[in-house]
């Protein structure tokens, strides 16, 4: 089961713990990087780039598992352009984002302080039982000069990573490695006009939906659904009916999710259903709704109302409320 506290603290959350634990000097330094992140458009190119980059990396390692992986930018803190999760394991990497080669990609004393007290942050408030820090610049060698200026009580949650900065997504398919390798595996194919097509999906798909967040799982199985032809053959598609087994007694019986269930999750990119103990369990920014597997289909007129992924899980829940009363007064019934 996921960590319910891995999936985010709300803006005023974050500042009023850096208010408690560092002072209000330092929250308002806080908030002004938030604003700084915003303003920076190249810096924001870069970190789009590495965000659909590491969601294609990490939907090829993970695979099925992919659902259990969440990235976000720009949240509230003091490394602040991406950050993933591992929802599973409750680990919280951040990334600071620096496509420079000069000073401003250099690990210095501010940069030291912001990666501690993050850590901290994580650690004490978000709930992560390992977090890491990193800077991820553009150039190679400011990469490995940054790596022996980490003081080495941080050595062990720190480093400096490199990403290269190219100026368009077929010259960064071409030039990293790590994301031609994962890409050949999503598109079953080593092509290079169909990986960087498919890497361009991606990208959109990202770009379009990450105010909140996305899971991987999701932004893989969004992209597959509007490639034409289908670029990405790895990927199981988010409307696929069967998406769990489990055992009754002797005889193992498949669970289908229904159509109309499939469909206002994928409109509202919602992750797919999962199964546990003959419910479907949707999430949404944490939160759980759990409907009973043999639920009735709505009416047309109901499902035409939900105009929000709010309006969406509010009516799930309601689905669930009714499964609850309604299997209540069964069991009275037979008392």
């Amino acid at each position: 089961m996921w960590s319910l506290s891995m999936q985010g603290k709300t803006e005023a959350d974050v500042l009023q713990f850096v208010s408690e634990h560092f002072g209000d000097g330092t929250k308002t330094k806080l908030v002004n990087i938030g604003r700084g992140g915003d303003n920076n458009k190249k810096g924001a190119d870069f970190e789009n780039f590495y965000a659909a980059a590491k969601i294609c990396m990490l939907a090829a390692d993970a695979g099925a598992a992919s659902n259990d992986f969440q990235v976000s930018c720009q949240e509230v803190a003091f490394v602040d352009d991406v950050c993933v999760r591992d929802l599973a394991k409750s680990i919280k990497i951040n990334y600071q984002a620096k496509n420079s080669s000069g000073a401003p990609a250099d690990w210095d004393e501010d940069m030291r302080v912001r990666f501690e007290m993050q850590q901290l942050i994580d650690l004490q408030l978000h709930g992560a039982l390992q977090a890491n820090q990193i800077l991820l610049v553009s150039d190679a060698g400011k990469a490995a000069a940054n790596d022996g200026k980490i003081p080495d009580p941080m050595r062990g949650y720190c480093q400096s990573e490199h990403f290269p900065h190219c100026s368009s997504s077929t010259k960064l398919v071409l030039a990293y490695q790590p994301l031609r390798k994962a890409l050949s595996v999503l598109c079953g194919t080593n092509n290079a006009g169909t990986i960087d097509t498919a890497f361009r999906v991606v990208l959109g798909e990202w770009c379009a939906d990450n105010t909140d967040g996305r899971v991987v799982g999701n932004v893989m199985a969004r992209a597959k659904a509007v490639s034409k032809p289908d670029f990405f053959p790895g990927v199981p598609s988010e409307s696929d009916v069967v998406i769990a087994s489990v055992r009754e007694g002797e005889e193992r019986h498949e669970i289908s999710v229904p159509r109309w269930l499939a469909q206002i999750l994928e409109a509202f990119h919602f992750s797919p259903a999962a199964v546990e103990s003959g419910a479907f369990v949707i999430e949404r920014n944490g939160m759980f709704a759990r409907v009973g597997v043999n639920v009735d289909e709505p009416d047309l007129s109901s499902l035409q109302a939900l105009q929000s992924p709010g309006d969406v899980f509010d009516f799930l829940m309601s689905l669930a409320a009714q499964q609850l009363v309604e299997s209540l007064s069964t069991g009275d019934s037979h008392q």
